[in-house]
């Protein structure tokens, strides 16, 4: 075979394909799928996540700030009404006031930094106080600059706290600590003298109040400021004695929030002139704080056009379901007081032993820090009477005493056809209808018992007493069993 013709049909070398690939063609693509980040990508990523990250955490920690200072602020925010609640009516109770520290007597000394101390319900024949209330600053802990307010409260003449009750749980120290000038104690209230104020209390030379305690007519206003460290929440408390010769330091008397119901000329005793108190106004919170252990709610009654009568008022029983309930007269078809005796009054003058539990249930209504002042000028106002009575139907097995640290007069109802009453003493007390029989008049303590048969006579008498009002600071009224009482003022 030619040679030439071979190499013309095999123009390749051996093993090859025929045709050669197109180094011109199409070339394959990559597959990117394994590359990694370039050094620059990581740079920039390593140099913004941190400021991003940064930005986050600081609003978040700034959100858990804010709820923390809304939740301080909320809880310093109830503590100052809290205080305020008690503040106020111990102040306007208050005979005697200090705000100095090693004062003598003073409810649980040596508790904590006293701040103010106050005196109330004299006892007559002994010349002291029958309450003592301190308000002291407590530490929460030994080496802490936390404080708690705590209202140490005393009765009975005794100087150990029947109770003590937290009020704030977030006050300053009452000292500056080392190192920081700026720091904002807790200082004790500042007291204003009253308008007329005895000049060896309110003199240029001192405020007798920080060396010991001034009578709580010669104070105008106590004003407890405080700041609470946690949420640098401030308030002030501003509260004014009953006994005080002015009110808030502008001479006016607070508003009232009772009206004093006038008697009709001629249906009793003064008619006319006596008016009753009328207890319709008080709402279930108010009831609720009278008959709270160790507190009194503090009553403000119109009497006439011109005058207001201040009080504090607190009941209490021997059984704790047991409580009053404010009524129209009579408050019984059987009794004298509303019917037969100052017949027509409006209202509801009465307070009522509410529910009738069962016998032996006793009532306690204690009526204290009077004063009787003139509306417009906040002055006290002399020559008047505090008059008290049988509501109901005082009969068998019942009583009605009461005690006050003046003497008692009976008041006599002249009834027509009524008779004078035994008092036990070999002597006849003044005509009192056919109310129960009175025992001790002139004295401090008057009782009226019940007499047998009488549960299902109407009466046309009413049992009363009367105590002069210029020296009154205290009123307590037993009763035994099912009973209504009302209070009125002779002016």
């Amino acid at each position: 075979m030619n040679a030439d013709w071979i190499r013309r049909v095999n123009s390749t070398p051996f093993g090859r394909g025929s045709a050669r690939p197109n180094s011109t063609g199409p070339k394959r693509k990559k597959n990117h799928d394994d590359d990694g980040f370039t050094l620059v990508e990581l740079l920039v990523t390593l140099t913004i996540l941190p400021l991003v990250i940064g930005a986050l955490s600081l609003g978040l920690i700034a959100v858990f700030s804010l709820n923390s200072q809304a939740s301080n602020r909320v809880t310093d925010t109830a503590d100052a009404q809290v205080v305020a609640s008690t503040y106020q009516k111990d102040i306007q109770s208050a005979w005697l006031i200090t705000t100095d520290s090693n004062a003598s007597p003073q409810c649980g000394a040596g508790t904590g930094t006293l701040l103010l101390s106050l005196e109330s319900v004299p006892n007559q024949s002994t010349g002291d106080f029958q309450t003592r209330i301190s308000y002291v600053a407590v530490p929460t802990s030994p080496a802490d600059t936390a404080y708690t307010l705590v209202r140490l409260y005393c009765t009975n003449n005794s100087l150990s706290p029947s109770s003590e009750t937290t009020l704030s749980f977030d006050l300053p120290s009452p000292s500056i600590p080392q190192g920081n000038p700026s720091y904002k104690p807790l200082t004790p209230p500042t007291i204003s003298c009253a308008s007329g104020a005895s000049p060896n209390v309110c003199s240029s030379s001192g405020q007798q109040w920080t060396q010991g305690y001034v009578p709580a007519q010669d104070i105008g206003t106590v004003n407890f400021a405080v700041t609470e460290p946690s949420s640098s929440y401030n308030y002030v408390l501003n509260a004014s004695p009953a006994a005080s010769t002015s009110f808030n330091s502008g001479g006016v008397a607070s508003t009232p929030a009772a009206v004093c119901e006038q008697t009709p000329v001629n249906s009793g005793p003064r008619g006319g002139q006596l008016c009753l108190i009328d207890f319709s106004g008080l709402t279930q919170n108010d009831i609720a704080v009278a008959e709270a252990s160790g507190q009194c709610y503090n009553m403000s009654v119109a009497v006439g056009v011109s005058d207001i009568l201040h009080f504090c008022l607190s009941i209490s029983s021997n059984n704790p379901n047991e409580g009053v309930v404010a009524t129209a007269l009579p408050s019984d078809t059987n009794a004298g007081l509303g019917k037969t005796v100052y017949s027509g009054v409006g209202g509801e003058p009465a307070l009522y032993m509410n529910p009738y539990i069962g016998e032996s249930t006793t009532l306690t209504m204690s009526l204290s820090g009077f004063s009787l002042v003139d509306a417009s000028t906040g002055k006290t106002v002399s020559g008047w009477t505090f008059m008290s009575a049988d509501a109901e139907t005082t009969n068998s097995q019942e009583s009605i005493t009461w005690t006050s640290n003046v003497p008692i007069t009976v008041v006599n109802d002249a009834e027509p056809g009524a008779t004078s009453q035994p008092n036990g003493q070999g002597s006849l007390n003044p005509v009192d209808g056919d109310a129960c029989p009175i025992t001790g008049g002139g004295t401090t303590t008057v009782t009226c018992t019940g007499t047998l048969g009488s549960e299902t006579q109407p009466l046309t008498g009413a049992a009363m007493v009367s105590m002069p009002g210029s020296n009154l600071s205290s009123v307590i009224v037993n009763t035994n069993n099912y009973e209504a009482i009302a209070f009125g003022v002779f002016t």
